[in-house]
């Protein structure tokens, strides 16, 4: 085995490089050590060496490495900086571990200005940082951290820890989808799945199909704790509720202080706080993560959002972070959210908008359906797809349109009930509690609520003549209508983080949450990325003049559509309920007065008066005039 620890000066290539030789029991070289005199003299006298200085001293290396091949290997600190001074060594070794450290100017500048000693001043650090090609190949390690910690890591890269750096727990689908994750992603990995009846060989079964991974398998909870090297790391797949407190309870006498669990499932934010509490006077570290973008998500890349414990999360930030998708700038869809139960509270709301974006598509589909075949339709979702309306949900529909099982269309054959699993609840529940008006997503809650009572939907139907239109919305304005409704589920989402960030003092950033929701998740989208600048600006996008311009453009086009759907006894429900949002949130006088004049009848709770100050209140006798 040959290693490569390159970088440029300063980075710790020689502590690193000897720590790792002697942990690897393989010798130690310095690359420096085989310059000629003429090239020490040129960089003792602060003179950059040229590509033509470095190559008989390249082509040593080589020759020198040949050697160490053929015996049991060797680790080489060497800064390497060109990608053509890589293909020297490259071509003569086919298998070169490349580790290379990566650290700022400044922080390497000023170790080189404090060591004594040593020929390469810190004057030629900025040549340096100028030639540096960073290798898309690979072992990446910020040299932020200490020696030690850094050749650990560079051991489990290397699959040569004894123990498995990461646990997971729980072998579902979503369990097994991250498990290969983690694990393409070059850290050892320990599983662990209950073997009870029904799931005996879960675990056989997980290693038998991917037996070239470095990936350990248990079905006892002590030998699954034991694999791991401490501070234990371990994410729990399971269902949320009492089935995982009865898992944490069974690791509780296996841990010790410092280990980190995270809990990956949809638990309610409130539990999680809970656990949190919990966990923490064990001196345990816990982390609720909301993941996000399904079975697809978590094998290519989720959006992550963990919440909890900030020391537990950078103990596991370098695996969560791999793993995830990236965004536009190929930074990782994950970041810390806050503490308790934020992470969690974070993936609830997005499961919130994820309905309201789910049910605006099934509306536009049933308005669509009256006049238009499902080819026909998914023609309109392509055409969208390819602008400002682009989004996961609208590719996946337009997909799901053309499926067909035979001759028939299998959206035909599916039964119109759906289900739900509670977030969406959740959600609402949130919003009634701080008084947010999410009407979109709750609507969209009560839309899957009607759906399930079919059998009386379809009693009813029969006593009501309807009459079968022919007639074609306008596509254009339909998609004028889509684009304002989207922007006012994003609108009710992000004011109900906000507003419920600033009760608990979460301090949650609302374009860093936009961020991560670009890729990975299920709403990601062309107006999600929007957002990420918007909410730099502000956090509230009501603020912002341009959405204030642009909702009112729409205003025209979406109100035609609720006329059209109306005379055609369509519901759209969900867009309704968007529009009069806007109306309501847009009118200056509303009719709440009535409201706080009935109270005060028949309650006696008094009311504030437009003329007089806002902190008086009033009682009238509103069955006697004065």
């Amino acid at each position: 085995m040959i290693v490569v620890v390159m970088g440029v000066s300063g980075c710790g290539k020689t502590t690193v490089g000897k720590n790792l030789a002697t942990k690897l029991g393989l010798p130690y070289f310095d690359a420096d050590d085989f310059h000629s005199e003429l090239n020490i003299k040129k960089m003792q006298s602060a003179i950059p060496l040229t590509d033509e200085d470095r190559r008989p001293w390249l082509e040593s290396i080589a020759e020198e490495m040949r050697s160490w091949d053929k015996e049991k290997g060797a680790v080489l600190a060497c800064s390497a900086l060109k990608e053509m001074y890589r293909k020297v060594f490259n071509q003569t070794i086919k298998n070169i571990h490349w580790v290379y450290l990566n650290g700022d100017f400044d922080l390497i500048k000023s170790r080189l200005e404090n060591r004594a000693g040593h020929y390469m001043k810190s004057d030629l650090l900025k040549s340096q940082f100028d030639t540096l090609e960073i290798p898309d190949y690979g072992i990446h390690i910020d040299i932020k951290e200490e020696p030690a910690s850094i050749v650990k890591k560079i051991m489990n890269k290397l699959n040569l820890s004894e123990k498995s750096f990461f646990g997971i727990i729980g072998l579902g689908v979503m369990g097994q989808s991250l498990a290969l994750n983690i694990a393409d992603n070059n850290f050892s990995l320990s599983v662990y799945n209950r073997a009870v009846e029904g799931e005996e060989k879960i675990v056989e079964e997980f290693l038998v199909k991917n037996k070239n991974k470095r990936i350990s398998g248990f079905t006892k909870i002590n030998g699954f704790v034991d694999s791991l090297e401490t501070p234990r790391k371990i994410l729990i797949m399971i269902k949320a509720g009492k089935a995982l407190d009865d898992v944490i309870e069974q690791l509780l006498p296996h841990l010790n202080e410092g280990d980190v669990l995270i809990d990956g499932g949809n638990s309610h934010f409130s539990d999680t706080l809970k656990r949190y509490q919990f966990l923490s006077s064990k001196g345990i570290h816990f982390v609720g993560s909301g993941i996000s973008g399904g079975e697809e998500g978590a094998r290519k890349g989720p959006s992550i959002m963990p919440g909890g414990s900030k020391e537990g999360y950078a103990k596991i930030a370098e695996v969560l972070e791999a793993i995830s998708a990236k965004d536009k700038s190929n930074n990782p869809c994950c970041t810390y959210m806050g503490p308790d139960g934020s992470g969690h509270f974070v993936k609830m709301i997005h499961n919130g908008m994820e309905y309201a974006e789910m049910q605006f598509l099934s509306e536009i589909y049933g308005l669509l359906r009256t006049t238009m075949t499902n080819d026909e339709i998914s023609e309109v979702f392509e055409d969208w797809q390819k602008g400002e309306l682009s989004s996961y949900l609208l590719d996946i529909s337009a997909k799901i349109l053309k499926k067909k099982e035979g001759k028939d269309y299998l959206l035909d054959l599916v039964l119109d009930q759906a289900g739900n699993k509670g977030t969406g609840c959740w959600s609402s529940i949130a919003a009634l509690e701080l008084g947010q008006p999410t009407t979109v997503m709750t609507s969209a809650l009560f839309a899957r609520y009607i759906s399930s009572f079919k059998s009386e939907r379809s009693n009813l139907s029969q006593k009501i003549a309807v009459s079968i239109t022919t007639e074609l919305p306008n596509i254009d304005k339909l998609k004028n209508a889509y684009l304002f409704v989207k922007w006012i589920n994003h609108q009710q989402g992000f004011a109900l983080i906000k507003a419920y960030s600033e009760d608990k003092k979460w301090q949650l950033n609302l374009s860093e949450i936009s961020r991560i929701w670009t890729n990975g998740c299920i709403i990601k989208s062309a107006l999600m990325e929007e957002c990420v600048d918007y909410f730099k600006r502000e956090k509230n996008l009501f603020d912002l003049e341009e959405i204030i311009d642009l909702l009112s453009s729409l205003e025209s086009s979406t109100k035609e559509v609720l006329h059209f759907a109306l005379e055609k006894r369509i519901s759209l429900n969900s867009f309704s309920t968007a529009f009069d949002y806007w109306i309501s949130m847009t009118t200056q006088q509303s009719t709440a007065n009535m409201i706080q004049a009935q109270r005060d009848y028949f309650g006696a709770h008094t009311f504030q008066r437009i003329d007089q100050p806002e902190n008086q209140y009033f009682h009238s006798n509103w069955g006697v005039d004065d």
